[in-house]
């Protein structure tokens, strides 16, 4: 029942983000990005091992499958203020310890709940987060999460920015000229 509540939760502030979200995208993908703490038996270091060598390889199928176009770690540890996903304001003005940041690149909020509600994640995924996320923590472990329109600026050192082309051009040339 337990991992049905979070999951619930986390697809009710999906599409509530979603909703509110009005900027526009040249990629139409929405990201999410969660600040993530370690289950306390683990050192650091640890963590972002069993996070990297044991967990992805659980995720990637699952997320392939659901055409999640990117799946990213981070390897930081930090503090930040505990945030749930979809809040307008920290839950608290204490900071809590984070590990790793976990990064998703999705087309749409349905995908995402799709996935997190797929019997392989219920049953092979979600479980194993208990091995190495503290899910006695704020979030059940996922300590702040933040949800929100992907923006492409630079991609694989291409400018991709849309948006104004005469003021694209006037700091192009600007640019050019720093380097005569």
């Amino acid at each position: 029942m337990h991992v049905l509540q979070t999951t619930l939760a986390v697809a009710a502030c999906l599409l509530g983000t979603a909703q509110a979200s009005a900027c526009h995208s040249n990629t139409g993908l929405t990201q999410m990005v969660t600040y993530v703490k370690r289950h306390p038996d683990f050192t650091r270091q640890e963590f972002w091992t069993y996070w990297q060598e044991q967990h992805a390889p659980k995720v990637a199928p699952l997320a392939t499958y659901f055409n999640i176009s990117r799946y990213q770690q981070i390897q930081v540890g930090g503090q930040i203020l505990p945030t749930e996903g979809g809040a307008s304001a920290p839950a608290s003005d204490e900071l809590v310890d984070f590990d790793g940041i976990a990064m998703f690149l999705y087309e749409s909020p349905e995908v995402l709940t799709a996935m997190l509600s797929h019997p392989y994640y219920l049953d092979v995924v979600e479980p194993d987060e208990h091995v190495f996320i503290d899910k006695d923590a704020f979030g059940l472990g996922m300590v702040a999460t933040f949800i929100g329109t992907n923006v492409e600026v630079v991609d694989r050192a291409r400018d991709v920015w849309i948006g104004d082309e005469d003021t694209h051009e006037q700091y192009q040339e600007i640019f050019e000229a720093y380097l005569d």
